[in-house]
């Protein structure tokens, strides 16, 4: 059975709803309340229970939390959409870091300063191990997760605007390339003299390329 009634006066009945479990084997529920006789009721609580068996029921958006947002922008967007291995890394990134920092507030509540302290707590201290902090490049990932999703819930209805839009993500980490000097080609064409590889140096350095720029 994938759900029940309790009366609680007359004409309201409570019902309780079994959303089956999530990727970390909790179960997850869904509660409200009903208005009519108690067929009516019966009527309604078996349009939602066809709703879930079927994959079409969406959780009211007064109700819906940042970790039921998220997990049907995984089910109804990434999957879908995406690769298996982008959706995986989507799906990786949602259940290991977005919700347990952000899932339990409502996702019509989701306020920017929540979001970016999320962010800096990711590059102080969200290593799933404990031992440190995430990247900048990391951080900025799951920025572009989020933003992707909530942009989703714009163009769906289910949200006014995109709060992410209102944060400041870290930038990426970019390494800095040393150019060669002339002495470091010189090296490089002495290392290669004897190899298959020599010709293809030789002439990478001497078509107009000049060392600072190779």
């Amino acid at each position: 059975m994938r759900g029940h009634l309790k009366k609680r006066g007359e004409g309201s009945w409570s019902y309780w709803l079994d959303l089956g479990r999530d990727s970390d084997g909790k179960r997850r529920q869904q509660t409200g309340t009903i208005k009519g006789t108690k067929k009516q009721a019966e009527s309604e609580l078996a349009r939602l229970i066809s709703q879930i068996e079927s994959g079409g029921y969406v959780k009211p958006v007064a109700k819906m939390t940042v970790a039921d947002f998220l997990r049907q922008w995984i089910r109804d967007y990434a999957n879908v959409n995406t690769t298996p291995r982008t959706s995986e890394r989507y799906h990786e990134i949602v259940e290991k870091h977005l919700i347990p920092s952000l899932g339990s507030i409502h996702v019509t509540k989701l306020q920017p300063q929540q979001i970016q302290g999320y962010y800096t707590t990711a590059l102080e201290s969200g290593r799933r191990n404990g031992k440190g902090g995430l990247s900048p490049l990391t951080v900025n990932k799951h920025h572009r997760v989020l933003f992707e999703a909530l942009r989703y819930g714009v163009k769906h209805g289910i949200l006014a605007r995109n709060i992410a839009e209102s944060v400041d993500p870290p930038r990426g980490e970019r390494k800095e390339i040393s150019p060669l000097t002339f002495e470091d080609v010189d090296k490089l064409l002495e290392a290669a003299k004897d190899t298959p590889y020599y010709a293809i140096f030789y002439a990478a350095t001497h078509t107009g390329m000049s060392a600072a720029s190779f």
